[in-house]
């Protein structure tokens, strides 16, 4: 079987639910990863996990949710998910690398009066948090999952994962060359991506807008390509949209990035992140 990736949330920030994201989407970070037949990998649960919970109430595998971090754009969907409300659907939370603790049970912390009706306490699934090892690695099925620390306020994971049948490298809420702190090096990005099937990296900004943001932990667009190249990704994708970013605009960069890889590089395919497309490995 090979694994499969799909994306319903691409959004960083706030969802953009707007005229001019319709082809992209407007929904915050949450994808899909089915390395096998037997269990479901969700990263991260922006409002794009709403959706995702639709298709997966009639499914009975495991569901294993890793959290990047746990700013309100990755877990402001959680409590829209349905199988977290479904009798005894096994559901295990995964997180590592947080400045503040990697107890991933937090992320339920936000379903509290008056904030939100339903509390933690009343969901019917068996929600348990499954711990990395000390060499930031977790087994999933037949799936090595491996994490390593983000450059982002906050702290937080990156994750690989690999299979016989392909390999994965998520990486959002990055900043590849931070002015402060370094927790992950530029050169260590790339030993951990060397040679993914796919790398879905941060881009967010844009060269011209350095200034303004340098030190927000997000990744400028070449930065990732430049990444993308240097570690031999086969395919790269662009994610974590800023929520301003039109169809326009992004119909653009992805253009613009295709014709840099081309005048780099002829192995290295280059997507920019929408909602429902999906990737075979």
């Amino acid at each position: 079987m090979c694994m499969k990736v799909t994306f319903y949330g691409v959004r960083g920030s706030i969802a953009a639910p707007d005229r001019n994201t319709v082809k992209y989407g407007g929904n915050t970070s949450c994808i899909l990863v089915e390395p096998d037949n037997d269990v479901v990998l969700i990263f991260d649960a922006g409002t794009g996990i709403r959706v995702l919970g639709h298709h997966l109430e009639s499914d009975s595998r495991d569901l294993y949710l890793l959290f990047s971090h746990y700013h309100w754009d990755h877990i402001q969907g959680l409590p829209f998910f349905k199988p977290i409300y479904q009798q005894g659907r096994k559901v295990r939370l995964l997180s590592n690398h947080m400045d503040g603790g990697d107890d991933a049970a937090s992320v339920l912390d936000q379903m509290i009066d008056p904030h939100f009706p339903v509390t933690s306490a009343q969901l019917r699934a068996r929600i348990e948090v499954l711990p990395f090892d000390d060499k930031g690695v977790v087994r999933v099925g037949e799936a090595k999952v491996t994490s390593m620390p983000l450059n982002h306020s906050g702290g937080g994971s990156a994750f690989r994962v690999d299979m016989g049948n392909g390999s994965l490298a998520y990486i959002t809420d990055n900043e590849l060359f931070p002015p402060g702190e370094v927790k992950t090096s530029y050169a260590d990005w790339v030993e951990f991506v060397r040679n993914v099937d796919l790398l879905v990296h941060d881009a967010m900004y844009l060269d011209e807008e350095l200034e303004q943001i340098h030190g927000w932990g997000h990744s400028l667009i070449s930065q990732a390509l430049q990444l993308a190249l240097d570690a031999d990704v086969k395919r790269v994708v662009l994610f974590h949209h800023d929520p301003s970013r039109s169809d326009r605009q992004l119909d653009e960069i992805l253009s613009n990035s295709r014709e840099w890889m081309a005048r780099h590089s002829a192995d290295t395919e280059v997507f920019v992140a929408a909602e429902g497309d999906s990737y075979v490995l």
